[in-house]
């Protein structure tokens, strides 16, 4: 029990804001203040339920921004419809002929149409096949679908099995820069075998807007399903990017109609349990009311959009401020009822006495676990960190300052202070509760060092397993999934569609090989006319070709490198054009086919012969000077990102050689190895950081508030001790750290100090007064009922973002949910243990000074 002596109101200076009209003032201000901060949803650009991305700060993204902007590439979009059956041959001749009815019910449908390129919009099997089997169609250009249809429809099964090899065997029977036949079916797919699937390629024009993509997109998949419907026992799918951040977005909202009234409801209900009187809960779900507010206003001033990602923040913030105000709740409880004579102004002054230190410390070091992330290179994790830092500051005005002084109005209005019915019981007190608390208590005091040990050991394991988490950037784990079958029988209101966007995405990464090659691309600027740069560029050509990640080209000789730049430009062009040829030959004093001089006359020879050739390696800028050039390198499928990147660096190492010139390794697989090591590096820093501050902030606070900066790494010891279990759990479950987990171990920090902190600050006050058994006894029964309670509120609410169709949510629901209750196990157990310990070093310690 408290041992405040009720003849003694509480003396703290602060305390007086709760008293009569500074009270009054208090929540004046604080309503005024939410008004502003809350009016900044108007600014607010809306509700982005778009897919999380990766936004890393990297000379590799800047460097491929600005390859973008220079250069001409093909950045048609594309839309990819997969059509498959279990027990059909998809390149037998119904199917064919059907593929090729649908292709041109695609061209035709007016919301497809529009978006469509000029050359060769649809790509398929039956396309090549045709052409296989009546090579003469070939000779007419851009022959009609319907020819090609009347050409397989004459032709025998033999015939067309015939065709189809060797249309396998010839990339000429595909359109220029459209994929290979092979990439049209599944992986080490042989002539004469069943075919499981084909892949009918629908090519957009470059300058389609994101919403004609998305409602052609919404067209090949109605019009795959109406054309396909007699084919038996034939299913299809479309993937593509507007189809994907749409659906993304219509999963995510779906899944909170069905999950955020389930999470409001246990809520609500774990606050019943927990309060026992309907006026804290009604004080609990006003608070989070305003506390989100806050949340909103203060997102809508910054310009900050809600994702998948910050979506987890409300669910957060709901457990921390169940926690904050079973503090305070339970804190005024007690002094009410050791203190009957005192009124509610006095009773929630000498409560808040004991606690708000607790909740401001707690404030301090959350905010500081999630602040940590702004060191983060990844900007959709910064954002998370700034949203939910002020959330956590949003949380303590609200439930440290307003609504205890709403309390005290409420109690003075009810005319509560008539003690006739006795006062609702604390968590703490509740039968379940208090024995498992008892068994915690006495087991840390009667066996610390066992406890100690064994926490120690298991944390031991854990963070072996550690460095075997991988990094993962992997953007189908982003997408929805199917529907779970618990969802069918669900009223049609509430029940999610079934999306399974990341089930198709998989399976046509897992089926097919890429339909363009896997390339990296090194952007050189500088000098780039200077006599030494095509030795440079012949250099970094041939440390490329020797690279182990670098790969032939579909397109090229085989066995020959895959590698494009200004040289092999210049001489493609010159093959074609005289005037370039005479201008190479001038230009190459040593004939090696290097050209040394004269280079800016070189390239204005090719820019003139032909442009569009020369925009894929060479860049003029407005000014008419060469500003950059451009190497591709096609690579492996199969290899790691990081050796590719390794790869590409070296080579473009070489170029740096040159004191005229500066190279950056840029292109997809470079910048998903940079995101990697991205996620690595935040979940390091992040930790080591958010650990340090926090470290050094509890011993200052507890040194102050105790005289020992000791006990403030007391507290923080179980915070890292669960964190080691939860690593280790991450490893067993083989969850990678990805962008939501990546600051999971400085979230966790900010979390465990929160229950740590309480205890500890109640184990030092009344230890003060009492011996260190009732000291402890309170601390764990007491405090850690109002810790146990906010814990199980925090797990029901991120646990049931398991039950959400979006995998960021889900992972981010379940390892939260895992470190809070990591965090509660450590706080009412291993904690107590090193209290005791800590306690009886401190007795030594007196006793030898003569304390």
């Amino acid at each position: 029990m408290p041992s405040s002596n009720s003849d003694d109101p509480p003396q703290a200076a602060w305390s007086t804001l709760f008293f009569d009209h500074r009270r009054r003032s208090l929540i004046a201000l604080i309503v005024v203040a939410t008004l502003l901060v809350g009016s900044g949803v108007v600014f607010a650009g809306g509700v982005g339920f778009e897919i999380s991305t990766f936004g890393v700060d990297s000379p590799a993204h800047e460097a491929g921004d600005r390859t973008a902007d220079h250069f001409e590439r093909d950045s048609q979009p594309v839309t990819q419809l997969i059509v498959r059956s279990e027990s059909t041959d998809m390149v037998s001749k119904p199917v064919l002929v059907e593929t090729l009815t649908l292709q041109q019910a695609i061209r035709d449908n007016p919301a497809i149409n529009g978006t469509l390129a000029d050359d060769q919009p649809t790509v398929g099997v039956a396309n090549a096949v045709a052409i296989a089997s009546d090579p003469r169609i070939a000779f007419d250009g851009n022959v009609r679908l319907e020819t090609k249809r009347e050409t397989l429809e004459g032709r025998t099964d033999e015939q067309i099995a015939s065709s189809l090899g060797v249309a396998l065997r010839s990339d000429d029977l595909s359109p220029p820069g459209q994929p290979s036949v092979a990439s049209l079916l599944p992986r080490e797919y042989t002539a004469g075998e069943r075919a499981e699937a084909q892949l009918i390629v629908i090519v957009h024009d470059e300058t389609a807007t994101d919403a004609e993509l998305l409602a052609a997109q919404e067209a090949v998949e109605s019009t795959a399903e109406t054309e396909l419907d007699n084919l038996e026992s034939v299913d299809s799918f479309v993937v593509g990017e507007a189809l994907s951040v749409e659906r993304g977005s219509q999963a995510t909202t779906d899944s909170f109609i069905l999950v955020g009234p389930l999470i409001l409801l246990v809520v609500v209900g774990l606050l019943a349990v927990s309060y026992r009187d309907p006026v804290d809960v009604a004080l609990a779900c006003s608070g989070m009311g305003l506390v989100f507010v806050w949340l909103v206003g203060a997102m809508g001033w910054l310009g900050i959009s809600l994702n998948q990602l910050l979506i987890a923040v409300p669910c957060l913030l709901v457990g921390l401020s169940v926690d904050y105000y079973l503090h305070v709740a339970m804190r005024y409880r007690e002094h009410q009822a050791t203190n009957p004579a005192w009124p509610p102004a006095v009773a929630m002054a000498a409560g808040l006495t004991g606690v708000l230190v607790a909740i401001g410390t707690t404030t301090l070091t959350t905010a500081t676990g999630f602040l940590a992330g702004l060191a983060s290179p990844i900007g959709v994790l910064r954002e998370f960190s700034l949203v939910a830092a002020i959330g956590i500051g949003a949380a303590f005005v609200v439930f440290g300052l307003l609504v205890p002084a709403l309390r005290i109005e409420v109690d003075q209005w009810l005319d509560r202070t008539d003690r006739s019915q006795p006062t609702p019981v604390t968590v703490g007190s509740l039968r379940s509760i208090k024995r498992l608390l008892d068994w915690c208590a006495n087991t840390a005091s009667r066996r610390p060092v066992a406890v100690v040990a064994v926490a120690l050991l298991v944390a031991a394991g854990g963070a072996m397993g550690a460095p075997a988490v991988d990094t993962s950037t992997d953007r189908t784990q982003f997408l929805p999934e199917e529907r779970a079958g618990w969802m069918e029988p669900l009223p049609e209101a509430i029940r999610p569609s079934d999306y399974g966007l990341r089930e198709q995405a998989s399976y046509l990464q897992s089926t097919f090989v890429s339909p363009s090659d896997r390339t990296v691309e090194i952007l050189i600027e500088g000098d780039v006319t200077n006599d030494s740069v095509g030795a440079t560029l012949q250099d970094a050509t041939t440390t490329a070709a020797t690279q182990p990640t670098t790969t032939s080209n579909t397109q090229a000789t085989a066995g020959t490198p895959a590698i494009s730049g200004p040289l092999e430009t210049v001489n493609r062009v010159a093959r074609e054009n005289e005037t370039v040829a005479n201008r190479l030959a001038d230009s190459d004093t040593t004939g090696d086919g290097v050209p040394n001089r004269n280079l800016t006359a070189l390239f204005d020879a090719v820019v003139a012969a032909d442009s569009t050739a020369a925009n894929t390696t060479i860049y003029q800028g407005p000014d008419g000077e060469y500003d950059a050039l451009r190497i591709e390198i096609a690579v492996d499928e199969t290899a790691d990102v990081r050796a590719i990147r390794a790869d590409a660096e070296a080579t473009a190492a070489v170029v740096d050689a040159n004191p005229s010139l500066d190279a950056t390794a840029t292109g997809d697989p470079v910048v998903e190895a940079v995101q990697q090591q991205a996620v690595l590096e935040t979940v390091v820093v992040t930790f080591l950081l958010a650990l340090g501050v926090i470290a050094a902030l509890l011993c200052t606070v507890f040194r102050r508030r105790h005289g020992s900066w000791s006990i403030g790494l007391v507290a923080i010891t179980p915070v890292v001790v669960a964190i080691a279990w939860l690593l280790g759990t991450v490893w067993l479950v083989s969850l990678p750290f990805n962008a939501e987990t990546a600051l999971i171990t400085a979230i966790a920090i900010g979390l465990g100090t929160d229950y740590t902190i309480h205890i500890t600050e109640r184990f030092a006050a009344e230890r003060r007064e009492v011996d260190r058994q009732t000291a402890l006894r309170v601390a764990v029964g007491q405090t850690g009922g109002a810790v146990a309670a906010s814990a199980v509120t925090t797990i029901a609410g991120f646990g049931l973002l398991t039950m959400t169709l979006i995998p960021t949510l889900q992972r981010f629901g379940f390892v939260t949910a895992l470190v809070v209750g990591y965090s509660f196990v450590a706080s009412v157990l291993v904690l107590p243990a090193l209290l005791v310990l800590w306690d009886r070093r401190q007795t030594r310690e007196n006793k030898n000074r003569g304390d």
